[in-house]
């Protein structure tokens, strides 16, 4: 049997994988956990052929426990494991062929035995006819914090005196369990009056590379087509929490096929849906997103989002074309007021 186990980056799919083969690995008379093999895959060969090959020999170099194995052919994991009970894990899957190199068919292993993979692609476990799929969720409140406190406090329960603080964490981190370790680490030992100043920073601006967080959920943007990352960018500064009608009423006129991009975008984990429908983009993705316009060339950015930007194209670009839209805020100046710029169009939202 293979089963899949797929979600968002940083929500805990290679924890839980870890932690079934802690539980299951010994009724198995062989065993590997393979992870990165995204990385792997990219980096071991020039062709599809080659890089198959090398995944292959990866794989039986760890489940056989010999370094150096040579594979000559793709054939080679079927010869050496179809009689063997294995136990498998491959985390961080996102390419079918990478399936194809590792686990294309069932009886490439012996009976019993189990391969367990990762991936944010919901698509891709389809593809392979993988039907036996859990999808992760995002924790509950209760969850997010113990999750938290683990790291910030060494212990499940919250510290007295630290509750307010410990629910803007939450909220920050939009309950993503890889961004409240990182922010429970970060925290640890630091006082309460340290706790409100990095806070007040991060609210602001949170820092994704002080973090290291935004190098996990970076990937998963970077692996889209131009289009869908232009869609991703949108939702991320523009449409978050807005319905799908809304967003493609608004970009009808931008040559972008809404419809399957958003798909796109949920059966790789980058966006999800709320209880009544909404397009739902969590905090962190949304820095992603600010950052990805950031590094950007600001002579062919298409959102602008920097004020110092956005004021020297409305003083000497404005009929510069590659501008599809513009948030800033202005809340230091208008009261309370974000306004936004899209299409030629300028509405205003109080907030």
């Amino acid at each position: 049997m293979i089963v899949g186990i797929c979600g968002p980056a940083g929500i805990g799919k290679t924890t839980i994988a870890r932690a079934l083969h802690s539980c299951l690995s010994s009724n198995f008379q062989l065993n590997c956990f393979m992870e990165n093999i995204r990385e792997i895959y990219n980096s071991c060969g020039h062709n599809e052929y080659s890089s198959k090959l090398c995944l292959q020999k990866k794989l039986l170099s760890n489940i056989l426990n010999q370094d150096g194995m040579k594979v000559d052919n793709l054939g080679a994991i079927r010869e050496r494991l179809c009689e063997q009970k294995v136990f498998i894990i491959l985390a961080d899957v996102d390419d079918l062929k990478q399936l194809e190199a590792l686990a294309d068919e069932t009886n490439w292993f012996g009976p019993g035995s189990r391969v367990i993979v990762t991936t944010e692609d919901r698509e891709l476990l389809k593809k392979h006819d993988i039907n036996n799929t859990y999808h992760v969720a995002f924790p509950t409140e209760e969850e997010a914090r113990k999750i938290f406190c683990r790291y910030a406090f060494r212990k499940s329960s919250k510290q007295d005196g630290f509750e307010k603080l410990i629910e803007r964490v939450t909220e920050l981190c939009s309950k993503l369990p890889l961004g409240l370790r990182v922010m429970g680490s970060y925290l640890c030992k630091k006082t309460k009056d340290d706790w409100e100043d990095i806070l007040q920073r991060l609210e602001k601006s949170l820092d994704p590379v002080e973090l290291d967080i935004e190098r996990v959920l970076r990937v998963g943007y970077d692996s889209l087509r131009k289009k869908d990352q232009l869609l991703f960018l949108f939702i991320a500064i523009f449409f978050n929490c807005k319905d799908d009608v809304h967003v493609q009423d608004m970009l009808a006129e931008n040559n972008l096929n809404v419809r399957l991009g958003l798909k796109t975008l949920e059966n790789k984990s980058l966006i999800q849906r709320s209880i009544e429908g909404n397009i739902v983009m969590h905090k962190l993705l949304q820095q992603v997103g600010r950052e990805a316009i950031q590094r950007q060339d600001p002579g062919r950015r298409e959102i602008l989002i920097d004020t110092d930007d956005i004021l020297t194209f409305l003083e000497n670009d404005s009929d510069r074309t590659s501008v599809i839209g513009i948030s800033l805020d202005m809340s230091t100046i208008l009261n309370n007021t974000i306004c936004y710029i899209c299409y030629n169009t300028i509405w205003l939202e109080n907030v």
